[in-house]
């Protein structure tokens, strides 16, 4: 906590300094262009700045949900939210921060509930060969990023939120920007009961209820600095944040007032980074500590006040990242990417037996440039050592193909190799934690048509691709006789699916329109040929927004397919989740520096689970505030 205070202590000396401080024009540091290779553009997906600062009050798993092709698997508002990228696990979705992995070493995944949008300014997905760079996404990769800020001068954006369910938000980012420094400290905390009412139909006669227990309150401080100097640049920040969630009973069992269920996390990510350009390349060191606390808590009681559940988790997790990244350009279009990483591991757990660690040394290499005119080639190939051994060597391989008189349709076909080393839940849990877990290995072919075109203010971007995997020593708990569960390697998983992506935009005078949708078939099957549980073979989403001025009309649709919550072949009704389409608008209002904004979520009341058993809120209302100065 001293820390902490030392770093705000340390902004606000900054922003002292500002009013004797003479402004310079800006100087871009950047090294000699080149036009980014085709093929290593193919796999990967940024989604728009501008939508991001509108959506930056809500949560990571929320905007996945309604703009991307990512399954989130959620438990409502204030539970856990996991990916599922492309019919896989949330353990197969690698989510890296400024090029960190975030994925907890012991679970091996990350809770997208806890990420505000906020807290980022750039998000990319990768897939396929794209996600070459790091082991972990056999599925996919989700890629958070902040950006550089220089010469904008003095920095205040502030926002309120309140909505049903008594549900707070409060955001603040402030700062300075001078030409070559930057101070900036960003601070939020949300909060709500939670306690919408439902239709519970895991009691009989149904009933009508509120949700009780589940209320929640996170918060959380990201300072930051910057400093540019000739071809260099530093930048340090520290993501620091905390969350208290109570954990409401499932339904069939609401009536049980005898639990005490809640989970306590927190974590400090804290990293530096040094950049420097030449004409030619440039080479980026960085060095990350993270810190992570991981508190669960469950005890029943029986009618006379007799404990029968005692479950009081605790796990503290440091991690340690050294990264050193070279880029250099070859000759003509050709360039070269080589990257050594070294990750550390140390996780104290009462769920273990003594403190448990890893380190994994990374080296990877990347070439890309063109073969021909029309033809862009990338090829990569990482060696990882896990503890000093050698985990094997993985290739990937990505061509694209510009269409030379179909301007604008480029075809990307891609291959890759990838493998995920077992959590340290998976290896050391006590008791079933299985120490002879083999990695799990993946090798995807896939393919995407990508067309883009634009006529005066009408513009357009689609893309369709197709997928096919297969992940070796898929690695599922199963139950045992001893009445606990044991990870093992059950066998080979087959993923195929098919993607859909298309956005326009149009302008005219005074009216702005662009919309934007996604659809993903995502077959996943075990050898039986069973699809997995809670991966839907369907979903899909749609966005649009209409500006008139200083007014603008958003509509957002969602919809998710049926899914299925049991690998029982001869499983009835009640193992299956119907499938559910919800409806979001807003509206909005900007006046001076001031945006006001008014949100109705599914507007036609749906009545539906994500989860089985678990509620989940029907219409609901939020209206918030915002100045930018």
């Amino acid at each position: 906590m001293k820390k902490l205070f030392v770093l705000l202590f340390l902004v606000v000396s900054f922003a002292a300094m500002a009013q004797d401080t003479i402004m310079l024009r800006s100087v871009e540091v950047s090294a000699d262009a080149i036009r980014q290779n085709q093929a290593e553009a193919a796999m990967e997906r940024k989604m728009d700045t501008a939508l991001l600062k509108r959506l930056n009050t809500i949560t990571m798993s929320q905007l996945l949900i309604q703009h991307s092709p990512v399954f989130i698997k959620t438990y409502g508002p204030g539970g856990v939210a996991t990916a599922s990228f492309r019919g896989t696990t949330a353990s197969h979705t690698l989510v890296l921060w400024n090029g960190f992995q975030l994925n907890a070493p012991t679970l091996g995944q990350v809770d997208f509930s806890t990420i505000p949008v906020f807290m980022t300014e750039q998000v990319k997905l990768k897939w396929g060969s794209g996600t070459s760079a790091n082991s972990g996404g056999l599925g996919g990769t989700v890629n958070i990023e902040n950006e550089e800020h220089f010469g904008e001068g003095m920095i205040l954006d502030l926002k309120q939120t309140y909505g049903s369910f008594n549900s707070f938000g409060s955001y603040i980012t402030a700062g300075y920007s001078w030409a070559s420094h930057l101070v900036r400290v960003k601070a939020y905390r949300t909060s709500s009961d939670n306690d919408f009412e439902y239709n519970n139909i895991g009691l009989i006669p149904h009933q009508v209820m509120k949700q009780k227990k589940a209320d929640f309150v996170d918060y959380g401080i990201m300072p930051e600095y910057q400093w540019r100097f000739r071809k260099s640049l530093i930048t340090i920040v520290s993501w620091n944040q905390w969350s208290d969630r109570n954990c409401p009973q499932i339904m069939p069992n609401v009536n049980n007032s005898n639990t005490k269920e809640y989970t306590e996390n927190g974590y400090s990510r804290n990293f530096i980074s040094y950049k420097t350009y030449w004409n030619t390349g440039k080479i980026e060191l960085k060095s990350a500590y993270f810190y992570e606390k991981q508190h669960y808590y469950l005890q029943t009681y029986a009618s006379n006040g007799t404990p029968v559940t005692n479950i009081n988790s605790k796990n503290d997790a440091n991690v340690l990242h050294e990264i050193v990244d070279v880029n250099q350009d070859l000759y003509k279009s050709w360039k070269l990417n080589a990257k050594v990483q070294l990750d550390y591991e140390q996780v104290t757990s009462n769920n273990y037996k003594g403190i448990k660690d890893r380190n994994t040394l990374s080296f990877y290499a990347a070439l890309m440039g063109k073969l021909l005119k029309p033809i862009d080639l990338r090829l990569t190939l990482r060696n990882d050592l896990v503890d000093w051994e050698s985990a094997g060597f993985f290739p990937t391989a990505t061509v694209s193909y510009s269409f030379i008189y179909l301007k604008g349709l480029k075809l990307n076909v891609g291959y890759s190799h990838n493998y995920r080393t077992p959590s340290l839940n998976d290896l050391y849990w006590n008791p079933g934690g299985n120490p002879d877990l083999k990695p799990e290995k993946g090798h995807t072919v896939d393919g995407n048509l990508v067309y883009s075109m634009k006529i005066g203010d009408f513009s357009l971007e689609s893309q369709f691709g197709m997928y096919y995997s297969e992940i070796s020593d898929w690695i599922q708990w199963v139950p045992t006789t001893y009445r606990y569960w044991v990870p093992e390697n059950v066998a080979t998983v087959i993923a195929y699916g098919v993607e859909a992506h298309l956005k326009v935009n149009y302008n005219i005078y005074n009216w702005k329109f662009s919309a934007s949708g996604n659809y993903v078939y995502s077959n996943t099957t075990d050898k039986r040929g069973l699809q997995l549980i809670y991966i839907p073979l369907h979903h899909a989403n749609a966005f649009a927004e209409l500006r008139w001025k200083t007014w603008n009309l958003t509509y957002t649709m969602e919809y998710t397919g049926e899914r299925k919550t049991s690998m029982n072949a001869n499983e009835f009704y009640g193992f299956r989740l119907m499938p559910y389409t919800l409806h979001h608008i807003s509206v909005g209002k900007q006046i001076k520096k001031f945006n006001i904004e008014f949100k109705v979520n599914n507007i036609t009341d749906e009545e539906y689970m994500a989860i089985l058993w678990r509620a989940m809120p029907g219409r609901s209302y939020e209206i918030s505030l915002s100045y930018k100065l």
